[in-house]
């Protein structure tokens, strides 16, 4: 593995201390409460709606649909499914405008949802739209414009979904099974059917920009407090851009799908047959996927009994700014100088430039983590860089690398030293065998390490260098570490 010295801009002092305190701030504020896992749980409780009603119009029980979904190799959902990566299926879910909306045919939500029946975990990535690549048809731009231009070249929706998805495996490394496209419209109809959704809204909100679907703008505004809004207020306080950041907007984007899921559920549906006829006739309308009634039904079936803890969220993000307490998992992105894409703000791979996009190699990486090994995130165990050799920095710059895939290096005591001589990295974990605690050899978390550092791994019944008596992995570098960090 290679490592890069990350540039910071050319900023004053007090301007970076600005910048990181309210970074951070903001990050850690919605660290665990990313919009994106609310996204695909309000998605599978209204799929749930869609497939009970299509039985309620129909007359048929719902055991008579095919609830299954095509793993390869398995024809159940349900299945057991043991074995390799190819144990999942990767949906990909996207929102857009339609109807009058500005842009209406963009992409400007982009998720990628694997689900791992084995596991019983669901693992989602976003992928900004932002995000500057080659198109399939010839030209480059946004991510955001590949459905769109697609569809403007007489393609098929299929194919021009299916555009997206091949380019989302050239960043990712994993394929696209299904897909499915909703649209605005369709979830301000929504919530007016459900009578409205309560959000707790956490600050005054002014935005003199939001778009007015003719081209112009109008002002959106709202106050701090508990509020009941109807379909067109969520959506404007769910999508407005220009008052806050783009952080901001993925927490009220969470609290509002998050609203939207408490309240459905707290309906009893089945007991209104006009309800459940007008959710489903406002759902379906303004759904585009190739996944069949049976298929959908799945899904919620499959997602009513995941932990809310077993919905991993991630996201690709160029939100390091200095230090290892100031860079998160994810972080593969750059912001490139504007006048280089005709004054638009784009976002690179990390190693790319604007004469070659396709510097993927580590978000692929990082999305083999993501959606091969998610069990290493629920385990998350504590890692420690120990540095053996007299070269200064090397933990330091180890546990950087490592922290940006997602291992769990902890912002403090996560760097040390030690004067014992180390010829050979080594990895250390804390395995008490009597009582089967601590960090097993089985554990996913060592075998996908084992992916980044070539080094042997052995168990400890205590922390060796760890003044922590909780459970650590420890990884010792030693003279080879040139080997290991590539320089």
């Amino acid at each position: 593995m290679s490592f890069k010295k990350t540039k910071l801009p050319a900023i004053t002092w007090v301007e970076k201390v600005s910048k990181i305190a309210s970074f951070k701030a903001r990050y850690f504020a919605m660290k665990k409460r990313n919009m994106i896992s609310g996204v695909l749980l309000g998605f599978l409780g209204v799929s749930w709606v869609v497939a009970v009603s299509f039985a309620t119009f129909t007359q048929l029980p719902a055991f008579h649909f095919d609830f299954s979904l095509p793993f390869p190799g398995k024809n159940s959902l349900f299945q057991t499914v043991t074995g390799t990566e190819e144990n999942k299926i990767n949906i990909l879910v996207t929102g857009i405008g339609w109807g009058d909306h500005d842009g209406a045919d963009l992409t400007d939500t982009i998720l990628f949802a694997s689900l791992h029946p084995e596991s019983k975990t669901i693992s989602l990535l976003s992928v900004p739209r932002d995000l500057y690549v080659e198109y399939p048809l010839g030209g480059r731009g946004k991510i955001n414009e590949i459905y769109m231009r697609g569809l403007h070249a007489k393609e098929s929706e299929a194919q021009s979904m299916n555009d997206l998805g091949d380019k989302l495996r050239e960043i990712t490394g994993e394929k696209m099974d299904h897909y499915i496209n909703i649209d605005f419209d369709g979830f301000t109809k929504f919530v007016d059917l459900l009578g409205g959704i309560e959000v707790n809204v956490e600050e005054d909100l002014v935005d003199k920009e939001y778009p007015d679907n003719n081209w112009g703008f109008i002002t959106f505004s709202i106050k701090k407090g508990l509020q009941t809004l109807d379909g067109a207020t969520a959506l404007k306080y769910a999508r407005s851009r220009h008052s806050t950041s783009d952080f901001d907007r993925s927490h009220r984007q969470q609290l509002v799908i998050k609203a939207v899921k408490d309240k459905l559920f707290s309906l009893d549906i089945l007991t209104s047959p006009t309800k459940i006829k007008s959710l489903y006739y406002a759902i379906i309308s303004h759904i585009k996927t190739d996944l069949s009634m049976g298929q959908l039904a799945s899904l919620a079936l499959f997602g009513k009994d995941i932990p809310t803890a077993n919905i991993l969220a991630f996201n690709l993000n160029d939100s390091c700014f200095q230090g290892i307490a100031y860079c998160e998992r994810g972080w593969f992105l750059y912001t490139p100088m504007r006048d280089l894409f005709g004054g638009a703000s784009v976002l690179l791979p990390d190693g790319a430039t604007p004469t070659h996009l396709g510097a993927y190699a580590e978000t692929s990486k990082f999305s083999n983590l993501v959606f091969n090994y998610p069990e290493m995130f629920l385990e998350n165990p504590e890692i420690t860089v120990i540095n053996s050799t007299k070269s200064s920095g090397i933990a330091n710059k180890v546990a950087l690398y490592l922290k940006k895939f997602g291992f769990n290096i902890p912002d403090k005591e996560s760097i040390g030293s030690t004067k014992d001589p180390y010829d050979k990295t080594q990895v250390f974990a804390t395995w008490d065998m009597e009582n089967k605690m601590g960090i097993s050899p089985t554990s996913k978390t060592l075998e996908a390490l084992s992916l980044f550092l070539f080094a042997p791994q052995q168990t400890t019944p205590m922390n060796k260098y760890s003044k922590s008596l909780n459970p650590k992995i420890e990884i010792v570098l030693g003279k080879d570490y040139k080997m290991i960090a590539g320089e």
